[in-house]
């Protein structure tokens, strides 16, 4: 069948419509919005049709698959539609469907009363003007809930001795019986199509996460998936990962369900595979933040190069929550060379994808030792010091593995509190920028990544814009090799007696080489 078979476009007529909508065959999908529109716009929407004017029209989706969760139009208590007959749920046009129906059906049984009274209108013959029952004259007005129903109609009508209001109500009548409302049906359309239909045309304006639309696929009165992923973003926020948001979380359930990162895949996922499929994301989830605690010495998603990584390391996890050493090996090397490679800065999905198959691969292959090219560009650490960085980022995790010591006291830079959250204090200019100002070399010369150092807030406060040859030969000797080695300070520098110029070229190559070590051995 081709595409073009799968739209079709029909003009029913609204008495018609309706009917459809009173036996149960259209329904709205628990992930459409609620039911906003105010009073103006519903006799707005009464008075167009009256004038003839086009209101738009509905997007309805065909399909013989119940969801678990769905609405009623409007609220109202219809019949359950048969498992051999398809149901039309509503992708656009609720807000006018349901208060056409409402406004026509407003003394039927409802849920939800206090909206059926809002559809209570009247119709004034003597003005053609529309008006909620309230402000109505009962001997003057008709209500709009029996134009439609001759048994009803045909008795009110009687009320009116004027022809020209007789004439008036017939008119209106005639008017909404026959108007054509423009249909457009889709059907024999995969879930992520449909999906994908509705939120480019939800008329909204906001476009709905495939989370919310997940939902309703998967709803049970035992499972909320929405519950479920707010719980985990909860839970795993007071370990330094408060950043990390729903659209990543749903990429790492995506890899975990079917090895991709397109999350508007799953809604083609059974619902039972989704269910089993969130406990491995969390146990995944907790074991790659111990993983990157432990291993990396990485306590808030905030370091990470690239937040996208989470996503095949939890795949990784999800298939062997205990690897060997040399699997844990690979993981680092494979970190370090993500990291410096800048290999997810561009065609990132691609790349994803495939390290998502390569760490599957290595989770399932015990005493497996991958090996990565550690080709990088040095010129890296000469770039910009920007905390949101890629380059800056990858340097402090590496910079991390050394147990720095701070330059003034020797002590050890808490790591712990330093890692957890950025801090700008806890990083320092080794050349200080006020210093380097004095001597005419600016802000953009003095501020890059090859100027940095973990320093506690007290020795950084003691520094203050001090010059390398001043303060450097102020550190303890006894302590002395240890800041310097922990520090990538390059043995030729450590008087302080070299130009800026100098240190940073000899500072680069040293993080270069210690980086290229780590790609090939997982450690530094």
């Amino acid at each position: 069948m081709t595409s073009t078979n799968k739209i079709m476009s029909t003009n029913p007529r609204l008495a018609s419509l309706l009917s459809d909508v009173e036996r149960g065959n259209i329904k709205i999908p628990v992930f459409q919005r609620d039911y906003v529109w105010n009073d103006e716009q519903i006799m707005s929407l009464l008075d167009s049709i009256y004038s003839g004017y086009p209101v738009g029209s509905l997007l309805l989706w065909s399909t013989k698959e119940i969801l678990n969760h769905e609405r009623n139009v409007g609220s109202f208590i219809l019949p359950s539609s048969t498992d051999d007959y398809p149901v039309s749920y509503v992708l656009d046009g609720q807000q006018r469907l349901t208060t056409l129906y409402g406004v026509f059906n407003s003394d039927k049984p409802t849920n939800d009363s206090v909206l059926a009274n809002r559809f209570d209108v009247c119709f004034v013959p003597s003005t053609r003007q529309f008006i909620h029952s309230s402000a109505a004259d009962p001997s003057t007005s008709i209500n709009m809930n029996v134009i439609l129903d001759t048994t009803k109609l045909l008795p009110q009508l009687a009320r009116f001795k004027e022809p020209s209001d007789q004439e008036s109500i017939a008119t209106l009548t005639e008017k909404f019986k026959d108007y054509e409302f423009p249909v457009v049906t889709i059907k024999e359309r995969t879930n992520q199509e449909v999906c994908r239909v509705f939120q480019r045309i939800n008329s909204s304006g906001t476009r709905l996460s495939t989370l919310e639309l997940l939902s309703a696929w998967t709803w049970s009165e035992q499972f909320n998936l929405r519950n479920e992923i707010e719980s985990l973003l909860d839970s795993i926020s007071d370990r330094g990962y408060e950043q990390l948001d729903e659209a990543l979380l749903m990429r790492c359930l995506t890899a975990i369900v079917n090895g991709g990162i397109d999350s508007d895949s799953l809604v083609d996922a059974p619902p039972e595979v989704l269910i089993k499929s969130m406990t491995s994301l969390k146990q995944s989830l907790y074991a790659t933040i111990d993983f990157l605690d432990s291993e990396l010495k990485i306590k808030n998603v905030v370091f990470l190069p690239f937040p996208i990584m989470l996503v095949p390391l939890v795949s990784f996890f999800s298939k062997n929550l205990k690897p060997d050493s040399s699997q844990l090996l690979s993981l680092k090397k494979w970190f370090w060379y993500c990291s410096f490679s800048q290999k997810y800065k561009a065609g990132t999905n691609t790349f994803v994808v495939e390290d998502i198959k390569k760490l599957e691969k290595l989770a399932c292959t015990p005493f497996e030792n991958l090996a990565f090219n550690n080709d990088i560009d040095g010129t890296m650490f000469e770039k910009s010091w920007r905390i949101n960085s890629t380059a800056a980022k990858a340097t402090i995790c590496l910079l991390a593995q050394l147990q720095p010591k701070s330059f003034i006291t020797g002590k050890n830079v808490d790591l712990g509190q330093t890692m957890s959250a950025y801090n700008s204090r806890q990083f320092h200019h080794i050349y200080p920028k006020a210093s380097l100002a004095r001597i005419g070399i600016n802000f953009h010369e003095s501020n890059v990544i090859s100027n940095i150092c973990f320093l506690t807030a007290e020795d950084n406060l003691k520094i203050s814009d001090s010059d390398p040859k001043d303060y450097f030969p102020t550190i303890p000797d006894n302590v002395k090799n240890e800041v310097f080695n922990s520090s990538i300070i390059p043995e030729p520098t450590r008087d302080g007696s070299k130009t800026f110029s100098e240190f940073i070229a000899l500072r680069s190559k040293a993080l270069e080489e210690l980086a290229k070590k780590a790609i090939a051995t997982g450690s530094v």
